[in-house]
């Protein structure tokens, strides 16, 4: 017999390959419970990103609604001074005039607030559109560590090494996608 086929040596490198494999195993769990966790932090920031886009649209609605109103009150004051102003005409009288002139001026500082309004209704809307990115690029970041969490499965079923090597991968580039989500 050949000093090659020891027993003890074959054993001796059994042993050794079991607990490469076994140490191999231990850092599959780690980074996939770890990926696991960071998925479901990111996942909650997204989240939040969409609730306050959302409340910001909401806001922008409402904001809309109040610039409505208050173009319909111009209006109205609109009309108020041209039946003011009609009137001072026929009966030349100069109370209707300055009645008519009160409504002029009322009326312009009501555009100015409708204009004020709609200028915050753009604000709220460019918000909400900026918060709703966020989200949308977390929300894939989180979809690249979903499959992280997959490949890593894959991996122990398997039992290949490739694929949690290539699940860290897509781990990582989750991670980087979610953080340009976050401080674009």
């Amino acid at each position: 017999m050949e000093e090659d086929t020891n027993p003890h040596e074959i054993r001796e490198q059994i042993e050794q390959f079991e607990e490469a494999a076994k140490e191999w195993r231990t850092w599959l769990a780690l980074t996939t419970a770890l990926i696991a966790v960071v998925a479901a932090v990111i996942s909650l920031v997204s989240g939040y990103y969409a609730d306050r886009s959302l409340l910001e649209k909401n806001n922008a609605v409402l904001l809309q609604s109040k610039a409505s109103d208050q173009w319909s009150y111009y209006q109205a004051k609109g009309v108020k001074k041209n039946v003011a102003e009609g009137f001072a005409g026929l009966q030349n009288d100069e109370k209707l005039k300055k009645v008519a002139e009160r409504y002029a001026g009322e009326q312009e500082e009501i555009k100015t607030k409708a204009e004020e309004l709609e200028h915050q209704v753009k604000e709220a809307n460019d918000l909400s559109s900026e918060l709703f990115e966020k989200h949308h690029r977390l929300a894939m970041g989180v979809t690249l560590l979903q499959i992280a969490i997959a490949l890593s499965a894959m991996s122990a079923l398997l039992n290949r090494k490739s694929f949690w090597v290539f699940s860290v991968v897509t781990c990582v580039a989750g991670i980087i996608f979610a953080c340009g989500g976050v401080f674009s």
